[in-house]
């Protein structure tokens, strides 16, 4: 007979695609103990992503506490499992100051082989699995034989009231018709891009081909100033930059009204990957940024283009040096015949 949790915590304490890429184990979770409580410990900055999800008892916002105060309050919690699928000092004592009977965690750092007494040896820098593959792989730790009898993918976020009227007021002010792109240029650096003004080139010319395309340019409030130069390159009608100071999931509302989605290996990708839109996504070849480890999950109408896949490249350049108008055509093309479906 399978044992049972009454409480279980999961920890996700990193970047914006890195918990998109854990709800399919949040949702395991649940799937295999429908009647625990479940508690997700995110950043601040997460917290919109994850506060609908309807098999979610509770989300803490660890930001909001002093680490002293949230490792005091955690035991209180009084969990049966801590789970942490992403590792760094704090999650590893979060884990121990929780007092759960059954900590399961990627064995890493040496401190974690005395921390999670189920952790799993994984390896996630060789890159020979997908992100939210390695996350699973944690959560079958609870039980091997109820995880794959009761498996099912689920990537679904969920846009709340305030988030959709924020996407349609965005509609409306700007009269945006039914053929609408969606592009997120801007991203952090964790994985390569292309510049800004070979964004501008690569829209320049999509516009002029594509007759009634309204293309919409998605930031965070941020990157306003660089949104607004880069539809001043641009130089056409029908472009707009929707630069979000609110909730993350605006962007995901604005994602969902688009026809298409391009953009690079960032956040607002998963986002639109998890609402099931069709994706033309921009990837090195490098293991560690590559689809394979980081790729879009639960969701098969994405095309990767890859500059690098044929050639040699120079990782510690920010943007593609094998960027050129061969790839810049593929693009073009790629999100054409999306639109035209």
């Amino acid at each position: 007979m399978a044992r049972t949790y009454k409480r279980i915590i999961i920890a996700r304490t990193d970047k914006i695609g890195d918990l998109i890429l854990s709800i399919p184990s949040f949702f395991m979770v649940k799937k295999m103990y429908p009647d625990a409580e479940i508690t997700l410990l995110v950043r601040n900055y997460n917290y919109n992503i994850v506060k609908s999800l309807p098999y979610i008892n509770r989300v803490v916002q660890i930001d909001r506490y002093r680490q002293k105060e949230l490792l005091e309050k955690i035991e209180y919690f009084n969990a049966d499992v801590f789970i942490a699928l992403y590792v760094d000092d704090f999650v590893m004592q979060l884990a121990k100051a929780s007092k759960a009977k059954l900590k399961i965690g990627p064995l890493s750092k040496l401190k974690s082989f005395f921390t999670f007494n189920k952790g799993v040896l994984q390896k996630r820098s060789k890159s020979i699995k997908h992100e939210a593959e390695y996350n699973l792989d944690l959560i079958k730790k609870l039980d091997k034989k109820l995880f794959e009898e009761r498996f099912e993918i689920n990537t679904a976020i969920y846009l709340d009231k305030s988030n959709i009227e924020s996407a349609e007021q965005f509609f409306k002010d700007n009269n945006i018709g039914k053929k609408v792109l969606v592009v997120n240029p801007f991203m952090g650096g964790s994985a390569k891009n292309i510049s800004d003004d070979q964004y501008a080139q690569l829209l320049t010319k999509l516009i002029d081909r594509e007759k009634d395309l309204d293309v919409i340019i998605t930031a965070h409030i941020s990157d306003e100033d660089r949104g607004l130069s880069l539809i001043e390159k641009i130089g056409r009608e029908r472009i707009y930059l929707f630069a979000n100071g609110g909730e993350l999931l605006n962007i995901g509302a604005v994602i969902d009204k688009s026809k298409v989605y391009f953009g690079g290996s960032t956040g607002p990708t998963h986002i639109a990957g998890s609402l099931q839109k069709s994706i033309v996504a921009l990837y090195p070849k490098k293991p560690s940024q590559s689809p394979t480890r980081w790729g879009v999950f639960g969701n098969d109408d994405v095309t990767y283009i890859i500059p690098d896949e044929n050639s040699k490249e120079n990782y510690k350049h920010k943007n593609f040096d094998s960027y050129n108008e061969e790839i810049e055509e593929r693009i073009i093309t790629e999100i054409i015949k999306r639109l035209e479906r």
